[in-house]
């Protein structure tokens, strides 16, 4: 009987697809690619870093450095997989002092889209060039160059185009870029770094003199003054770094954690910052550059493809040292609890480590200010002061809490009887007692007047000067991604110099006083991607009334407060404001009468 032949189900699969398989995990998007080339860039002892982007970097990438540069013959070795002038033996896995070692990042990005590489090491007589295309073998050739290389990353995903659609916009993959570099830019002060996306200048980072130069160029001037040192040694660990003392942001954007030099998103650092701010006053999140220097044997930095996670052999330990050099720097033990064990930190739960909220941030206003006037009177009337961030849970006692009936506005019985902490609309209603949130709910009008405005041109005041905002170098590439909304919402914005822009009109909802405080607000809520134009256009609208919108505790008349109501009965939704908070609470008088035992 003659043998019955099999398909054989186990294959070596060619390199091109091997390759293609390792981009998957070290090229998620273009931020990846620029990440993996500043690194080698970084580790080739680079003091100048070029970038230019086209199309948020799907279209190109080419970074070009002042480094070492490579030989043509390892040139040529560095395109191949697992090749490496980093890692010898096992043993220099437990010693990692490089950025990029993982001897994948070029093949695997050549692999994916149409890359080159031009190189000089500064010894050989000539440079060398290699173009690469998927499926074709790569060219070389002898090239000029000053020391250094430039490597240039075209179409990226054009040859996998089920890779290539889950990329995001061109806007957002292009704040990501701006975010990658600015995070490298922190631990290298003496690096200069320039960033052009489509042929204009974003970014311009010139060396600093030292870490806290730089900190103020990328989080912005606004810092310098609020910026404590953090320094502690407790053996093995050592923290170094900044955190702000009294200034605080809406997100977690300018939080910024670096071990051995390597950018680093890590539960436990990100936990022991949180425990050593939460007892301090303030609302919000400070703004924190912290660098963790630990024994490299300490530490396992390969247990991410991209190298964006750690693992301590004791998080406690590193926990303790960075829990007592934030609080220290922000003024030593404060009230309300002291310092955890190791034994107690080792292990903070997911979702108390990385909470990130949902939402955009409550806005509330406790600074000394002139009563509300009726939301009929132009709000552009109106001082306002900077706001502080605030997210507090409108009841406590959830159980006699009830949400709104069916057009719940819409019974004219309801009475305004006061007002509760300056912050609250309190209603008799027939059914019990409502509370209205007056910052929600005008902030509700002011939105939906907003939506109904005529074009942008005809709502927006000129200024007698143009105010020029500057903000730190990682928010001007935000800024500039969100440069046609802008205009659309009412601005008139040009970039100006150096990261700066130069706006010469405003949404008349606006003052020019509100001008910093409302772009705080949107580069807090840009932590979160936007997922169409028109979406993005509604949030800008409702940072717009959000900043307008009388705050909490600000006493208001009667009148008002009757004004107020009945400019709520009119709106689309009365029950929630822009962001998803909502506007009225009702308790039920069956309620209110069981809880004195009437019932």
């Amino acid at each position: 009987m003659p043998p019955v032949e099999t398909t054989p189900q186990v294959r070596i699969l060619p390199d091109e697809l091997v390759n293609q398989i390792a981009a998957g995990e070290v090229v998620e998007r273009p931020a990846s690619v620029v990440k993996e080339l500043v690194e080698n860039a970084l580790d080739a002892r680079a003091r100048s870093i070029e970038i230019v982007l086209e199309n948020g970097g799907k279209r190109l990438v080419e970074v070009s450095d002042d480094g070492s540069g490579m030989s043509a013959r390892d040139a040529i070795a560095a395109l191949e997989r697992h090749a490496t002038s980093k890692i010898r033996s096992f043993d220099d896995l437990l010693n990692v002092a490089t950025l990029g070692f993982r001897g994948e990042a070029l093949p695997s990005i050549a692999s994916v889209s149409r890359f080159s590489i031009l190189t000089w090491d500064g010894i050989e007589a000539h440079g060398i060039e290699i173009d690469c295309v998927p499926g074709i073998a790569p060219e070389s050739r002898p090239a000029a160059r000053a020391r250094g290389t430039t490597i240039r990353v075209a179409d990226l995903f054009d040859s996998v185009p089920a890779r290539r659609k889950f990329l995001k916009s061109t806007d957002a993959e292009f704040r990501s870029i701006v975010s990658i570099v600015s995070s490298y830019a922190l631990p290298n002060p003496g690096v200069a770094f320039r960033l052009s996306h489509n042929a204009r200048e974003v970014l311009d980072l010139p060396s600093a003199s030292d870490a806290r130069e730089r900190v103020v160029q990328i989080l912005g001037s606004d810092v310098d003054e609020s910026l404590a040192e953090i320094a502690m040694t407790i053996d093995p660990v050592s923290t170094n770094g900044f955190v702000t003392r009294g200034l605080r942001y809406g997100s977690r954007r300018n939080q910024y954690f670096f071990v051995n030099g390597r950018l680093v998103k890590d539960r436990v650092l990100a936990h022991a910052v949180n425990r050593a701010t939460e007892a301090f006053d303030g609302d919000g999140h400070p703004g924190v550059v912290l660098f963790v220097a630990i024994d490299p044997q300490l530490v396992d930095v390969n247990v991410h493809p991209a190298k964006t996670e750690v693992r301590f052999r004791d998080s406690g330990q590193v926990h303790v040292a960075v829990e007592v050099g934030v609080r220290n720097a922000l003024g030593g033990p404060a009230q309300g609890g002291g310092l955890l064990s190791a034994r107690e930190t080792s292990e903070p739960s997911d979702g108390e480590a990385t909470r990130v909220d949902g939402s955009w941030p409550a806005i509330s206003e406790r600074a000394d200010a002139p009563a509300f006037q009726s939301p009929l009177i132009d709000p552009v009337s109106q001082p306002r002061s900077a706001p502080r961030y605030e997210a507090t849970p409108l009841f406590q006692q959830k159980a006699i809490v009830q949400p709104p009936r069916e057009a719940p506005l819409g019974d004219l019985r309801g009475r305004v009887i006061g007002q509760y902490r300056d912050s609250y609309v309190l209603v008799d209603m027939p059914e019990g007692l409502r509370l209205v949130d007056q910052h929600a709910a005008h902030e509700r009008v002011l939105y939906e007047r907003l939506l109904a405005a005529p074009p942008s041109h005809e709502a927006s005041q000129r200024l007698l000067e143009p105010y020029i905002y500057e903000p730190g170098a990682a928010e001007a590439g935000t800024i500039a991604s969100y440069l046609g909304e802008l205009r659309e919402a009412g601005f008139e914005i040009e970039p100006f110099s150096r990261g700066s822009f130069a706006i010469s009109s405003i949404p008349a909802i606006l003052r020019r006083e509100g001008v910093d405080a409302f772009f705080r607000k949107l580069l807090d809520a840009a932590a979160w991607e936007r997922s169409h134009v028109e979406r993005l256009r509604d949030r800008l609208l409702a940072t717009i009334a959000c900043h307008a919108a009388i705050k909490v505790h600000r006493p208001m008349s009667g009148s008002e407060m009757s004004q107020l109501i009945a400019d709520l009965l009119g709106a689309a939704n009365p029950f929630a404001c822009p962001h998803g908070r909502p506007i009225i609470v009702d308790i039920r008088h069956f309620d209110i009468e069981k809880h004195f035992h009437r019932r």
